[in-house]
C-alpha cells in the first residue's frame, strides 16, 4: 500500500514574517553601502610597546567618543620589535613603539610619529619609605652593594630590585644618562622581565621592590607604587620639559610611507590635536613639539 504524497501546509503569517526580514536586510545592506566612506564604520588595530599602552587606550577612548565613524583597538604589549614586525611584514598599518627609529629603519620606508616624551622614573612599591635615591645609590642596588632598604635611610627590609633586558626603552634612556648603568652587571638578586606589566606585576606584589618605568604606565597598577626623585628632583613632565629632569623617552606611532587607513589617520590626527595634547597632559606626558 502505498501513500498519496500531500502538500506541506504554509502558515502564511510565517511566510510574511520572512519575507519582511529579508526586505529589511536587503535594505539595511543597500543604505550601509551607499553611505560615503568616512561614515562608515572603519577599525584599526595598533600594536606595539608597552610603553605607551595606558596612554593610548585612554586616548582611543575618548577618540570613540568624539566620532562613530572609526574604532581603534590598543591591544597588549609585544614591545617595539612587535610592532616593527607587523608593519614590516603587513598584519598592521599602525603601532606604537617607544622610540624614534633608527637610520636603517627609516631606510626602509617606515615613519615615525612622535606622540610625547614620558619621564621614566625609578620606582618604589608601597612599601618603600624613601622618596628620593642618587644616581651612585640606584647603581649601587642594581650593583648588589645594597641589599636592605635600612642601608639607605629607610624602613628595615629586603630591596627586590627588578631589571628590564639591555634593549628595553626605559634601561636605554637611563643608560645614554647615567653611565655606570651601561655596563652594570645586575646583582643576583635582580630579577629581569621582559614586558613592562611584568614590572609593574612584581612591584605591586612585594611592598619592598624598586623598578624602573615610564610614568604614564603607572597607571596600571594595582597599589600606590613610589615615584622616586632622583639627585632631589622629580620626574614630572614639568622638570623634563624645562631640562631639569634628565630621564625620560620618546613614543609614538609607526606606518609605512602613505598611509593608507582612514581610521589610522583619524586617530593620529585625534591624538596630535589640542583635545589629544590636554589628555596627555593630564597623563602626565609632555606632548611633542608641533602639536597645538
Amino acid at each position: 500500500m502505498t501513500l498519496a504524497s500531500t502538500p506541506i501546509e504554509r502558515d502564511p503569517m510565517m511566510t510574511s514574517q520572512r519575507f519582511v526580514r529579508s526586505a529589511l536586510a536587503w535594505a539595511l545592506g543597500l543604505c550601509v553601502a551607499l553611505l560615503p566612506a568616512a561614515a562608515r564604520s572603519d577599525e584599526v588595530v595598533v600594536p606595539g610597546s608597552g610603553n605607551p599602552e595606558q596612554v593610548l587606550r585612554v586616548l582611543a577612548d575618548a577618540f570613540h567618543r568624539s566620532q562613530p565613524a572609526h574604532r581603534v583597538v590598543i591591544p597588549g604589549s609585544t614591545g617595539t620589535a612587535g610592532a616593527l614586525r607587523a608593519i614590516q611584514e603587513g598584519t598592521a598599518v599602525l603601532g606604537r613603539i617607544g622610540r624614534p627609529l633608527t637610520d636603517d629603519e627609516r631606510s626602509r620606508g617606515l615613519v615615525f610619529v612622535p606622540i610625547g616624551r614620558d619621564p621614566v622614573a625609578f620606582v618604589g612599591g608601597a612599601g618603600v619609605g624613601l622618596r628620593g635615591l642618587t644616581r651612585a645609590q640606584v647603581v649601587d642596588i642594581y650593583a648588589g652593594k645594597y641589599a636592605n632598604w635600612q642601608e639607605l635611610g629607610g624602613r628595615p627590609g629586603p630591596i627586590r630590585a627588578i631589571g628590564r633586558e639591555p634593549t628595553d626603552t626605559s634601561r636605554q634612556s637611563i643608560q645614554r644618562v647615567i653611565e655606570p648603568f651601561s655596563t652594570i652587571v645586575f646583582g643576583e638578586h635582580v630579577k629581569v622581565v621582559h614586558l613592562d606589566p611584568q614590572m609593574l606585576d612584581l612591584l605591586d606584589r612585594f611592598p619592598g621592590s624598586l623598578g624602573f618605568i615610564n610614568r604614564s604606565a603607572l597607571a596600571a597598577a594595582r597599589t600606590r607604587l613610589v615615584p622616586l626623585a632622583l639627585d632631589g628632583v622629580e620626574p614630572s613632565p614639568q622638570n623634563v620639559g624645562a631640562g631639569r629632569y634628565p630621564l625620560w623617552l620618546e613614543f609614538g606611532f609607526v606606518h609605512r610611507r602613505g598611509l593608507r587607513s582612514p581610521a589610522a589617520e583619524a586617530f593620529v590626527a585625534y591624538v596630535r590635536s589640542s583635545e589629544g595634547v590636554r589628555l596627555l597632559r593630564e597623563m602626565g606626558v609632555l606632548a611633542a613639539p608641533g602639536s597645538p
